[in-house]
């Protein structure tokens, strides 16, 4: 039987594969997408309230990555008056402001157990704050604890694992 086409200029049935242009197409969709949720998380972090928690915790690293850096001791303290964290070594000493819109009270604590506590304002504090920590060129610290007190919010303790110098991690379901 003769078709009415050629066979060279028949209409192919099956269609395989994309062109260029719709490869292109999504292409650009996808970048236009990671584009905007890059802006939109970048925002987001930008416009995250700075916590007291936040600023204890990055003076603690800092402390830490120093003494690592240049293998020497690092005593980290809190000036409650300048309202300042001071990193101290041998060579020197640097400071480390926090934001003048932030106003807590910061104690290092030992990190005992049943420690003595006190009720000022209505409030349970631990009591016995120790002068300050050190850190090690090993990247290890003493063992402490940090208590903030922020206007009309609870105490918050901050735990410091002396082996890695961040939070201790406590599984809730055994009460921790």
């Amino acid at each position: 039987m003769l078709s009415a086409f050629p066979a060279s200029s028949r209409p192919s049935r099956v269609r395989r594969g994309f062109t260029l242009l719709e490869i292109m197409v999504v292409i650009a969709l996808i970048g236009f997408l990671a584009a905007v949720l890059a802006v939109g998380a970048s925002t987001m972090l930008r416009e995250r309230k700075v916590l007291p928690e936040d600023v204890a915790w990055e003076a603690i690293r800092k402390a830490r990555e120093f003494a690592l850096l240049h293998e020497t001791e690092v005593w980290l303290s809190w000036d409650n008056e300048e309202r300042v964290f001071r990193a101290s070594t041998a060579a020197g000493s640097e400071t480390f402001p926090v934001p003048e819109e932030m106003d807590f009270d910061l104690e290092f604590l030992g990190t005992s157990k049943g420690g003595r506590t006190i009720m000022i304002g209505g409030r349970l504090l631990e009591a016995g704050p120790i002068d300050g920590v050190r850190f090690f060129g090993d990247g290890t610290c003493t063992p402490f604890r940090v208590q903030l007190v922020e206007r009309g919010v609870d105490p918050t303790i901050l735990e410091v694992d002396p082996w890695t110098c961040a939070p201790v991690l406590r599984n809730k379901e055994d009460g921790f």
